[in-house]
């Protein structure tokens, strides 16, 4: 668990400002909206989707262009780097699982799920402070909260 959140913490932390930036955009765009925080939330959220799509869609192309041996290798001397500073034994236990083939296609299906959850909670942490920070008092609103003049 620890691996998964040290492997995508920097995706996972670069989501924030993006969902962030997805309330900026937005109010840019419809200046006259009401953008609560549960909106910006659900904003930041389709934007943590969309920017996990972009990193599976990298992932799959490195994969594409390597052999599945490799990548095999070079996660589980990660992973035995990692494993080789615990004292507990039943990180040991989870080394042999992920040497058979089943294992390790459990823990790459179980990391890009736990990275898609990441993504989706930075994402919309990110736009609810963004429609928190940016919220506007109907007085605020342009033309002083009246309704547009309609064009006759």
């Amino acid at each position: 668990m620890t691996i998964v959140l040290i492997v995508f913490m920097p995706f996972g932390l670069g989501t924030l400002p993006s969902g962030f930036l997805c309330v900026v955009l937005y109010r840019r765009r419809r200046p006259a909206s009401h953008l609560t925080v549960g909106m910006g939330a659900r904003l930041g959220a389709l934007t943590g989707v969309l920017s996990f799509g972009v990193l599976a869609a990298i992932l799959a192309l490195w994969t594409a262009f390597r052999s599945g041996k490799e990548i095999h290798d070079a996660i589980l001397s990660r992973i035995q780097q990692y494993s080789a500073q615990s004292s507990y034994p039943s990180v040991q236990q989870a080394m042999d699982l992920l040497n058979t083939p089943e294992g390790f296609t459990f823990f790459m299906i179980f990391s890009l799920v736990m990275a898609l959850i990441a993504f989706m909670i930075f994402s919309s942490l990110g736009g609810a402070i963004g429609a928190f920070l940016l919220h506007r008092k109907d007085g605020d609103k342009p033309n002083g909260g009246r309704p547009r003049p309609e064009n006759t």
